[in-house]
């Protein structure tokens, strides 16, 4: 409309002002500030995967073999088997950008407070249990597993089923167990919650017998008995766990085959991607040693792949325990013995 006006002779000022616009918007639509487009996209960077090298891992992914498994598992089997595609990110990338990465419940954090603070620096120093239940063939049915960890490989050293939940089975499945791993004095912590089993009595005066140390966690604290807990999500949470057993032979088949799985196939994110059974019985050097040629022909054959450099293969953590971040600092105390500082 003032296009209008100004070319019937009106002049610019009278036209924006009875129609209510600014003369610095009219002069502004005569001139505009971005007569072209600009290219403001980044180059795209030497590392870039192709297209070709992207479908290849989304087949990976997407196979029969590993379509259950996360990419934390994946490169370091594929790895052991002398191939490399990515790296542990890109696969979670490429997971990301086909909308295939979610998480399948929320996270609850809780409150720190004292708890009891253990450290192993090798395999059988630590111990950790806990009692679960499996549904079985009806409703209120259930069988119980007892499962016995090692904390330092998370190798479990033992496991039992039974009809019950009470004292005596525990007192039973810690004996057997400790029998079976440990040979000669024993110098081995177990650390479990605070369920009758556990606190019993008999339970108490077992471990006395056996000259072993006995550890509780705090009240209604999952936090302090975290190596069980999260193991029995990684049971119940397995792409095979069925809904329910049928009977106790077949559950007792089933967790044989998957407690051997999880020893000598899992690749354990707590220990640096290696099984809990190269960890327990002191191979780890030999796997670390093989991945590492792996990757080192890899970065040989397309450093460009890598922008930090070369790779490196990582061994299992020195240290595990519970509650490490409250462990107490040494404390050098000074004293004045006749005029001499010590």
């Amino acid at each position: 409309m003032v296009r209008v006006l100004v070319e019937e002779g009106c002049k610019v000022k009278w036209a924006c002002s009875d129609l209510v616009i600014s003369r610095s918007l009219w002069y502004r639509s005569l001139k505009p500030r971005f007569g072209k487009e600009i290219n403001v996209s980044p180059p795209s960077p030497a590392n870039k995967l192709d297209q070709e090298e992207r479908k290849a891992i989304l087949d990976v992914l997407h196979s029969e073999e590993y379509m259950d498994l996360t990419p934390r598992e994946i490169v370091p089997k594929l790895a052991d088997m002398g191939t490399y595609l990515a790296s542990i990110r890109t696969f979670y990338r490429i997971l990301v950008e086909n909308e295939e990465l979610h998480e399948r419940r929320l996270q609850r954090s809780c409150v720190k407070l004292s708890a009891p603070v253990l450290e192993a620096r090798g395999p059988n120093e630590v111990w950790t249990w806990d009692i679960t239940r499996v549904k079985g063939p009806w409703k209120g049915k259930f069988f119980y597993l007892y499962v016995m960890i090692d904390i330092f490989s998370r190798f479990v050293v033992g496991w039992m089923l039974a009809e019950r939940e009470n004292a005596i089975r525990a007192q039973n499945f810690i004996r057997e167990t400790v029998r079976m791993q440990i040979k000669g004095s024993p110098s081995l912590t177990i650390h479990n919650d605070r369920g009758s089993p556990m606190k019993a009595a008999g339970t108490r005066g077992l471990m006395e017998l056996l000259g072993l140390e006995h550890s509780f966690s705090r009240p209604r604290t999952s936090n302090d008995n975290p190596f069980s807990e999260s193991h029995y999500k990684t049971i119940k949470y397995h792409h095979a766990y069925p809904s329910y057993f049928e009977s106790m032979e077949a559950c007792i088949e089933y967790f044989d085959k998957w407690f051997t799985w999880y020893n000598y196939e899992h690749r354990h994110t707590g220990i640096n991607l290696h099984t809990p059974a190269s960890v327990y019985h002191g191979s780890v050097e030999e796997v670390v040693k093989h991945r590492q040629e792996v990757m080192d022909r890899a970065f040989e054959n397309n450093p460009k792949r890598f922008s930090k450099g070369r790779p490196m293969v990582k061994s299992n953590p020195p240290i595990v325990g519970i509650n490490l971040h409250m462990k107490a600092h040494d404390v050098r105390i000074m004293k004045v013995e006749n005029g001499v500082i010590t």
